[in-house]
């Protein structure tokens, strides 16, 4: 900021110099300022007649040389500038002529004294150089928002009058000197955003003068130094998004004058210390995102003059404290992603100044209290994902400002206040996966922008209000998971605005609207498990922008259309269990960032495209349950991140494609079973280490089987049954613990357990006789355990089942829209071990977890239980399986031999979501 006036002076004037007396008060001749350097050819005073009669003759010549030459200031910054890469030009005004710099660009000046250089924002490259303190009157250097790099110069400290030093946004490094903590006077620090590390040195706490600290966004490490006590000037401290550790010192309390302390985004832990009650002119407490435990200290209620409190993100336990109601000027109330327990206090509707209040991702409890709808101007009330019960208070619609409402995921029960579609600035509404019944208010959306809507996964019925995109700012809709009826109102089918549409999981009707293709900003339809009929519109190619496409379990019938080809964004396409026929259309070898691709349950007929080969970021493909004839193509072996590939119930013939032993990306299954495939089993599929599930039964298979698949380590089941295999089963510890049922009904196949080879009986033609008529004493016993081991194993799974249906889903946000896999525990597991979370962080942490044969045998049963949850009943194995896999899982762990995919990818079968 320039200080002071510049003014350009013509005619006698004093040349500041360090090399002249500061007494001399007129200009004269004898001294010549040639270029940036004064030289003195005589001393003043003590001129000759000769020399004077010649500087006489001169001295028009002297006055025009001196006007254009420039003042001792000058020369030091044009000296700091050989320091600098001005890419921009900006220092064109920086001219060498001038008589003074006080008219150039970023400085200023007080009585013709430089006083300020503030070269803020001028794409400045280079280093620091301490010339700069050569100007002796300096206040103010700003070199802030710039590329500047080096470290700070520990000689900046002979800047002795400096008062602020603003050095943010840059790229400088190395460590705060401590030399600049002897700058007496300076009282503005600016350090932030730069790439600082070290500790914060003691001598702090030398700066008595200082005002501001800011110096967020480096690496500083450490402990915040108790010196700090000392800055009773201190009013503000930014020292967020750094490393610092340790607790929060008490002595901070100290700084009387504070009045914002930021230290959020760093790893400070420990308890808030109570006594910052002492703080009378502190406003903004700004914590959020440390390690901080214990509980809220109620002391934080004598602060009087809090307008922000932001604690969310860390670990704060208990109660929130109801003397929060006595921060009458408290604006925005952040706590949420902690620990808090109890109810949420009633005095909070004494915060009557407050704008923003969230309590979200909590463990709170009760209900809402009704006391909320007192506070005037609130505008955002986050309880989410917390344990809240009741009705929604008929209050709330009272919150005449209110644009957001987000309670979802907790255990409301009632009907969502029908005032509640009264309230004129209400833009964001989430009230999913709750248990609220009755309809949704008729009238919501009538009068405000309405822009997020999602009553998703709650008990709701009648139909869809018809004016939700009044004023065309509709982009998120979610109703899906209800009982809603009747078709999608016409407001919506030309909802311009709309960027989601989620009603999937209902019983709504009609066809699919022909006059959507007009939702260019669509990038999300699902519309999967209801009872929709009719054809899939060739117009659905007009979507350009869609990414999800769910349509799965409806009534729709025809083909697929050929414009289909037209949505290159797509990247997840649901069409099963509906009633579509014709081919496989090859333009959908054109949608090439489709990942998931489920086709199955439907009557498609004809070959497989080869152009399938070309979506080479698939990672699922289920084409099973179809009438689908030919070869199985060769160019599947182009879809190197396939990870499932379901072709089961269909009419494949031929042999197995060599090319399938390339996926090596296939973990959760390889299905073709229930085809008319022959031929032998490549040797080139023992490639497919992580494959878990292999599933070749019910076709013509022949030969023997390879010897590589006996080293599928990560294989869980592998069903080869009814096929024409001979040989014997390879002798190894992946085969051993396959029960034998997976391999009946191949004719000349020894199994494991038999001494000799005899033609095999298929299953459904071999007598079976009574188990308590045949036998020994030992087998009756072994098949008692078996049966009690079932029924044991049968509550179990159930009880798994009912947990996974009670599971809540995961608060969805806009910057990641897309909706997990059904909300419940199994998709939660699956997703969790997508993302490579390690598989003991998935158990229950009250489990004692401190020995090996616990986790191996909890990562086992985790496999079976994934298995037995499988989407599609025919992936799912028998109970005789479960048992078999369980004893082997026993015996496994009992034998140390830890399963190498313990921590394996588990994808989520593809459901009807998609």
């Amino acid at each position: 900021m320039r200080v002071g006036t510049p003014l350009r002076i013509f005619g006698p004037q004093l040349w500041a110099s360090q090399n002249l007396d500061e007494a001399v008060r007129e200009w004269s001749p004898s001294c010549r300022l040639s270029g940036y350097v004064i030289s003195a050819t005589t001393p003043i005073g003590k001129q000759t007649s000769t020399e004077k009669t010649k500087e006489v003759s001169r001295e028009n010549d002297d006055i025009g040389d001196s006007m254009t030459s420039l003042n001792e200031e000058g020369v030091i910054l044009l000296n700091f500038k050989d320091s600098l890469n001005d890419s921009s030009n900006n220092f064109e005004s920086w001219n060498s002529s001038d008589l003074t710099p006080c008219n150039w660009i970023g400085v200023g000046c007080t009585d013709f004294k430089v006083t300020s250089v503030n070269l803020h924002g001028l794409n400045l490259h280079g280093s620091l150089s301490p010339s700069i303190c050569n100007l002796p009157q300096l206040v103010e250097f700003n070199m802030s928002t710039n590329f500047i790099s080096g470290s700070i110069p520990k000689d900046l400290a002979h800047c002795s009058k400096l008062e602020i030093l603003d050095l943010c946004t840059n790229r400088l490094h190395g460590e705060i000197p401590t030399q600049l903590f002897s700058i007496n006077p300076l009282r503005e620090l600016y350090l932030c955003e730069n790439y600082i590390f070290g500790e914060i040195s003691e001598e702090i706490g030398n700066l008595l003068s200082l005002e501001e600290l800011v110096i967020y966004s480096n690496n500083l490490t450490g402990a915040i130094p108790l010196s700090v006590s000392k800055l009773r000037q201190l009013r503000v401290i930014r020292a967020g998004h750094n490393f610092l550790s340790g607790p929060i010192p008490s002595e901070i309390s100290e700084c009387e004058s504070l009045q914002v302390l930021g230290l959020a985004q760093n790893s400070l832990e420990g308890c808030l210390p109570s006594e910052f009650q002492k703080l009378k002119h502190l406003t903004d407490l700004i914590l959020w995102q440390n390690d901080l435990s214990c509980e809220i200290p109620p002391e934080i209620g004598n602060i009087s003059t809090l307008e922000l409190l932001a604690l969310h993100e860390n670990s704060f336990s208990g109660v929130l404290p109801k003397e929060l109601g006595k921060l009458s000027r408290l604006k925005r109330l952040y706590v949420y992603t902690n620990q808090l327990n109890g109810t949420i206090p009633l005095e909070l509707g004494n915060c009557t100044s407050a704008v923003q209040i969230d309590l979200s991702e909590n463990c709170l409890s009760g209900f809402i209290p009704r006391e909320l709808g007192q506070i005037p101007n609130l505008q955002l009330l986050h309880l989410f994902e917390n344990r809240l019960e009741g009705n929604i208070p008929e209050e709330l619609a009272q919150l005449t400002r209110l644009e957001n409402l987000d309670l979802s995921i907790n255990n409301l029960i009632g009907r969502i206040p029908l005032k509640l579609q009264n309230l004129k600035y209400l833009v964001d509404l989430q009230l999913f996966d709750n248990r609220l019944d009755g309809t949704i208010p008729p009238l919501i959306g009538v009068y405000s922008n309405l822009s997020i809507l999602d009553m998703s996964a709650n008990n709701l019925g009648g139909s869809i209000p018809p004016y939700l995109c009044k004023y065309q700012k509709l982009n998120f809709l979610s109703l899906g998971s209800n009982r809603l009826f009747g078709n999608i109102p016409h407001n919506l089918k030309t909802c311009k605005s709309l960027m989601q549409l989620m009603l999937g999981d209902n019983q709504l009707t009609g066809s699919l609207p022909v006059d959507m293709y007009k939702l260019q900003n669509l990038s999300a339809l699902e519309l999967y498990q209801n009872r929709f009929s009719g054809l899939i519109p060739p117009e659905v190619g007009k979507l350009r922008n869609l990414e999800r496409l769910l349509l799965s379990n409806n009534y729709f019938f025809g083909n697929i259309p050929t414009e289909i080809k037209n949505l290159v964004q797509l990247v997840t396409f649901n069409i099963s269990s509906n009633s579509l026929s014709g081919s496989i259309s090859p333009e959908l070898g054109n949608c090439i960032k489709l990942q998931r691709l489920d086709l199955s349950r439907n009557q498609f007929t004809g070959s497989l495209p080869e152009e399938i080969g070309k979506l080479v970021n698939l990672e699922l493909l289920k084409l099973s349950d179809n009438k689908l004839t030919g070869a199985i193509p060769s160019t599947l072996g182009y879809l190197a991140r396939l990870t499932e590939l379901q072709m089961g119930g269909n009419s494949f013939s031929g042999s197995i494609p060599v090319a399938l032993g390339q996926l090596t990306a296939l973990q959760i299954a390889l299905n073709i079973s229930h085809n008319d495939l022959s031929g032998v089993i490549p040797d080139a599929l023992g490639s497919l280490q992580m494959l878990e599930s292999l599933l070749l039964n019910d076709n013509q298979l022949t030969g023997e089987i390879p010897a590589s698949m006996g080293e599928l380590m990560s294989l869980l089941v592998c069903n080869l049954s009814n096929n024409n295999l001979v040989g014997t089963v390879p002798n190894t510890s992946v085969f051993q613990r396959i029960d034998s049922s997976n391999f009946a009904g191949n004719n000349g196949l020894c199994p494991l357990v038999s001494n000799r080879c005899n033609p095999a009986v298929h299953p459904s033609l071999a007598p079976k006789p009574g188990w308590m008529k045949k036998g020994s004493m030992k087998e009756k016993l072994i098949s008692i355990i078996c049966v009690v081991l079932g029924l044991i194993s049968l509550f179990f799974i159930m009880g798994i089942c009912w947990a996974m249906k009670r599971r809540h889903s995961a608060f969805v946000s806009l910057e990641d829209p897309e909706r997990p896999d059904g909300g419940d525990l199994v998709s939660w597991v699956r997703r969790s071990i997508h993302d490579m979370v390690p598989t003991f962080e998935l158990f229950d942490k009250r489990l004692d977890l401190s020995t090996e044969r616990t986790i191996e045998e909890m990562t086992l049963v985790l496999k079976i239980a994934l298995f037995c949850t499988s989407s599609s009943p025919l992936n799912r194995p028998t109970m005789k399986q479960v048992i078999a896999m369980m004893i082997d899982a026993r015996e496994t762990v009992s034998d140390s031999l830890s399963s190498p995919t313990s921590e394996t990818h588990f994808d989520a079968n593809v459901s009807s979501r998609g």
